[in-house]
């Protein structure tokens, strides 16, 4: 591990094949596989031309700063693979989503190319750093490496835009990594001991999933169990994340998505992304709705209504403490591992409960990005990896280790798990019924996203610990945005 990448490699790169070559020599060279310690699959393998030289980024170390989850534990792992082949040391920096999100605030407003791989969450960084972000472009058209298996159309095209673009696709700024989605969590043992003497009580079925299973509903449920369910079997009958985090924020737009409603109407505002949303939807009947229905949830266990966010609901649900819980499809294998969990085999999945309109589960997932504050050296490097980091093959191991379990975000893939590992992966249904476009909510995408999400979850937060009403709440947040977008000029 002692070359660093050849000055002809990043002319290669900043030039694009401006040597004197005639079209005939230009073509498309030929394509040699590297399967990284991996046995060739039938479902996309990594090709590079094969003069490509997998050791020209020997020696150099990047540093990729990444939220905490299932993919980033699976690259830890992997990643001696990548090493292996190609000389590059890759230091995975995972860390708590608020701890992330300010440390990448601190990287682009500091420009010191500090982390060369960036996590990009498309609510809290595509919006607001697009500008230094590497064009991937550059990488993904030059002939003379390695490209993303399959290219962009091997992956959702709803997730790609909204994980890898902003405003236009002229600028590609990130691959898909992730694509966490909020599901519903229940206890089966519960529901089978309980669940005669509920529908008896409640006269419908109790059983989360179906089309009859409304957040009245899940109210309701969460009430009966409440009252007839021990404590020592149940301490909460449902959890909320209420708390003052990014956690109140999506969990509430979930319910508010449902009943038809949305934070506005500006084209492309949650696919692309706008600068600036135009007026806030708070006032229609949909969104009072909500408001009024999200309350009744938060205050259905009023002692700790306002305290828990997501990490700390899925560890009270892992401690077999509850018995119903909105949370992301990601907990699930924590939740299945016997070693951590005293609820393993005892846990039902399912879309999130219906509102009038339909069942919104919303999506949470990032792409992975290049500073471009980062040498050209260190790009090419990075790039390389974005591509094994990206691949069918890591994505299918992320799916299906023991410690795995995160939904891929292409769609080959899915048809794959569809047919083949549904029984195994309980999740797996929920989570593939949850993003598919008639159940998907994608939530504003927005470069004054920072301020919005802060408003909402500001407002969100005073209703539930001052009791205010969903009118008033409505309205503060509507006077709130007016003075955002006022301040914006």
């Amino acid at each position: 591990m002692k070359k660093f990448i050849s000055l002809l490699t990043v002319l290669l790169l900043t030039s694009a094949l401006t040597s004197c070559q005639t079209p005939e020599e230009s073509s498309t060279p030929s394509m040699r596989m590297e399967l990284f310690e991996e046995k060739k699959n039938a479902f996309g393998n990594i090709e590079a031309p094969s003069d490509f030289d997998w050791k020209q980024c020997d020696g150099i170390i990047l540093d990729f700063i990444v939220e905490n989850n299932i993919n980033a534990n699976i690259l830890s792992k992997e990643c001696d693979k990548f090493t292996n082949v190609t000389g590059i040391k890759v230091n995975i920096k995972s860390m708590d989503f608020n701890t992330m999100t300010e440390k990448i605030n601190m990287e682009f407003i500091s420009k010191t190319g500090r982390y060369e791989l960036i996590y990009v969450d498309p609510y809290q960084t595509l919006n607001r750093f697009h500008e230094e972000l590497e064009n991937l472009n550059r990488f993904e058209d030059n002939p003379d490496i390695l490209h993303i298996v399959g290219g962009l159309d091997s992956f959702s095209p709803a997730q790609t835009e909204v994980c890898s673009y902003f405003q236009t696709k002229d600028k590609l700024c990130a691959i898909p990594f992730d694509s966490t989605t909020m599901i519903f969590f229940y206890r089966k043992d519960i529901f089978e001991k309980y669940g005669d003497a509920m529908q008896q009580d409640l006269g419908y079925d109790p059983h989360p999933g179906s089309s009859s299973f409304t957040w009245e509903h899940y109210i309701e449920v969460s009430e009966w169990i409440d009252v007839h369910v021990p404590k020592n079997e149940i301490r909460y009958a449902s959890l909320t994340m209420s708390a003052a985090h990014n956690s109140i924020y999506t969990e509430f737009s979930n319910v508010l998505n449902s009943y038809g409603g949305d934070y506005f109407a500006d084209k492309n505002v949650n696919t692309l992304g706008v600068p600036l949303g135009s007026t806030l939807l708070a006032d229609s009947d949909a969104f009072i709705k909500a408001l009024g229905i999200y309350q009744k949830m938060a205050y259905l266990d009023r002692d700790n209504a306002g305290k828990f966010n997501w990490a700390e609901a899925a560890d009270i649900f892992k401690n077999g403490e509850a018995a119903m819980m909105l949370n992301w499809d990601e907990n699930a294998p924590a939740l299945e591992n016997s070693r951590e969990s005293t609820v393993a085999g005892n846990v039902g999945y399912a879309i999130l409960p219906y509102g009038s309109i339909r069942s919104a589960n919303i999506y949470g997932g990032s792409g992975i990005g290049i500073n471009s504050n980062a040498s050209e050296e260190k790009k090419l490097a990075a790039w390389l990896f974005i591509v094994w980091a990206t691949s069918p093959q890591l994505q299918i191991n992320a799916f299906l280790e023991d410690q795995g379990g995160n939904m891929p975000t292409r769609t080959n893939l899915k048809h794959l798990i569809t047919g083949q590992y549904m029984a195994k992966l309980p999740h797996a249904s929920a989570t593939i019924t949850a993003q598919k476009k008639s159940f998907a909510y994608y939530r504003p995408k927005m470069e004054k996203g920072y301020e919005f999400e802060n408003m909402i979850i500001t407002n969100l937060t005073q209703m539930i610990h001052d009791n205010l009403s969903a009118m008033q709440t409505a309205q503060n947040m509507q006077m709130d945005w007016n003075n955002i977008r006022n301040a914006s000029g």
